[in-house]
């Protein structure tokens, strides 16, 4: 805090300029906020005062030297006595006053969006928030942070199509990680029993609101632990999360809803909530013509190249996700839907995994108990092979390499994985994903 009479020097970006005769008042702003500083002709001399008014304009970086005092209307101010231009700045700012509104503009010029918009640093600083708190999280509870690679030969840990390069030097394609979980759970054989990884991860699908072909999340990996610890793991530190970005976990706004995260989730199975909001039996259908047929009859669009698992998967989406509101636990999925998970020890049809559904259809957390058997991992890549030979270019890909590396022995293990970008969406109440990544991906102008 300034008191009166204290001689300070202070640099910032000029936001307005009001010209009272041989009176200028201007704002100056910085990080840490926005001061007011007076201009006097009888001051700074009448050259200086002229200069001042025919070179700096809103939107440059200027250095003042001034004694600070208190205006009549109570407002502190900066009286200078001396300043220079630092940064000129050659296109004009975006309006003050209405800020600035073009979405296209916005997600295009972002630098304009953040310094246009209050409400849009604020998103940013609340992202910030939560990487933060979740590494702070994961740190005390004895996890490690590691580094996999981004540049895979096989682009393995989830179901989706990959984006190709090639190595020169290599002379072979190459591709971005769709996930880390299978170099993560390289670490588990390894010896680490907790760890996990801030990723920066890559796939080659759609753009809507709720994807982007570049996003984060945190995959984290905990030995001797089964996805009924995890669940509890993952609801409390949700909990400390949403507490560290100031909201209430028992009242989180969200479109037109108020979350309530802080009592214990629902657990609902997989099957039990398509029969309830579906009226639909998986079970009943077990092939894959019979599924399509009834999938049709619903509404719900059918590819030639979709397999069973992929219409019952969107029969899901297209009629039980909307339905739920309230945080929820989708729980016990298909064996086929995830081929790195544990299949159920009283019903192997059926895996230990787990997704976090709310707010009209929001998937955020993804995790289950993971599959330690080589044998029954080899198998299930070959099944991905066979998908993905059939056409579904989604299918996961084998790695020979991992499926060695499980038989050296890998811990009963619990994994997770957490969009930053859906979190930040939910905590901030966007409804695009486009306004929780700063450089988000945009078709190119011509």
């Amino acid at each position: 805090m300034l008191s009166d009479k204290t001689v300070v020097t202070l640099t910032g970006r000029m936001r307005t300029v009001r010209k009272h005769g041989g009176l200028t008042f201007a704002q100056l702003e910085d990080g840490s906020g926005v001061i007011q500083i007076a201009l006097r002709r009888d001051r700074i001399g009448e050259d200086g005062y002229r200069y001042f008014h025919d070179t700096a304009d809103m939107g440059d970086f200027i250095e003042v030297r001034g004694t600070a005092f208190v205006t009549k209307t109570g407002q502190r101010t900066l009286d200078v006595d001396s300043y220079r231009i630092i940064a000129k700045s050659l296109l004009p700012m975006p309006e003050k006053w209405h800020g600035l509104t073009d979405t296209e503009v916005r997600y295009r010029q972002r630098y304009l969006d953040l310094l246009a918009n209050e409400q849009v640093r604020a998103i940013f600083k609340t992202r910030a928030t939560i990487v933060r708190t979740i590494r702070s999280y994961l740190d005390a509870k004895d996890f490690l942070e590691v580094e996999t690679p981004i540049l895979q030969a096989i682009p393995g840990g989830a179901s989706a199509k990959p984006f190709v390069t090639h190595h020169n030097a290599l002379d072979a394609d190459m591709y971005l990680r769709v996930a880390p979980e299978l170099f993560l759970k390289r670490c588990l054989v390894g010896g680490f029993e907790r760890v996990y990884e801030v990723a920066r991860c890559f796939r080659n699908e759609g753009i809507d609101h709720s994807h982007n072909p570049e996003f984060t999340q945190v995959e984290g990996y905990v030995a001797y632990m089964d996805y009924e610890g995890l669940m509890v793991f993952l609801e409390d530190m949700t909990r400390e999360v949403i507490r560290a970005c100031g909201r209430d976990p028992a009242a989180v706004p969200f479109k037109e809803f108020s979350l309530n995260f802080a009592d214990p989730w629902p657990r609902i199975k997989f099957r039990d909530a398509i029969l309830a909001h579906a009226k639909l039996d998986i079970e009943q259908f077990q092939d894959r013509d019979s599924i399509a047929r009834q999938a049709a009859k619903m509404g719900v669009p059918v590819e030639k190249t979709d397999s069973h698992t992929t219409i019952i998967d969107n029969i899901f989406k297209h009629h039980v996700r909307p339905n739920i509101v309230q945080p929820t636990y989708l729980i016990d999925y298909p064996v086929e839907i995830s081929p790195l998970a544990k299949r159920k020890a009283d019903d192997p049809r059926y895996v230990e995994m787990f997704q976090l559904v709310y707010g009209g259809g929001v998937e955020n957390i993804k995790a289950f108990s993971e599959l330690n058997d080589p044998l029954d991992q080899e198998e299930r890549f070959r099944i991905q092979q066979e998908a993905r030979e059939g056409g579904d270019e989604e299918a996961q890909f084998g790695d020979d390499d991992y499926v060695t590396a499980l038989k050296h022995g890998m811990p009963p293990t619990a994994g997770f994985g957490i969009g930053i970008d859906r979190l930040t969406a939910t905590l901030t109440n966007s409804h695009n994903l486009k306004e929780v990544i700063l450089f988000p991906t945009l078709k190119p102008q011509i």
